[in-house]
């Protein structure tokens, strides 16, 4: 069972391991072992920053069905975003396990947008 550090407010749960640090942003009415949308900053013990979207398989489905309806997204014919991992599980313990996975491989740098000092980002090239 992963064991991290709920936010006060429980807006975020924070990840410490020994190659980094991760905070995930929280739905207030999902519980942690149910996330299925993460937004995350990954913190490496350099200080380097990166910014992804972990999100499970199940929900890219649901967001590709409801454009699909709305006409956003050629009727939801894709979906992209830049910082994008996708994950078959859902939940917080999953989500760090893909990240110390990517940190571990070090191919973090060609899989996410770094955040700069200035807080902007530098997207990968395609």
């Amino acid at each position: 069972m992963l064991v991290g550090k709920l936010a006060d407010d429980g807006a975020y749960f924070s990840w410490m391991d020994d190659g980094f640090k991760v905070d995930i942003l929280l739905d207030g009415n999902v519980d942690a072992a149910d996330l299925e949308v993460g937004d995350s900053i990954i913190t490496l013990p350099t200080g380097e920053r990166y910014i992804a979207l972990l999100i499970t398989l199940d929900q890219i489905s649901r967001i590709m069905d409801r454009h699909q309806r709305s006409g956003e997204n050629l009727s939801g014919r894709y979906f992209g975003t830049p910082d994008l991992i996708v994950v078959r599980e859902k939940g917080v313990a999953a989500m760090v396990d893909v990240i110390r996975d990517i940190v571990t491989s070090g191919d973090l740098p060609t899989w996410l947008p770094r955040i700069r000092e200035n807080d902007q980002l530098d997207l990968l090239e395609m």
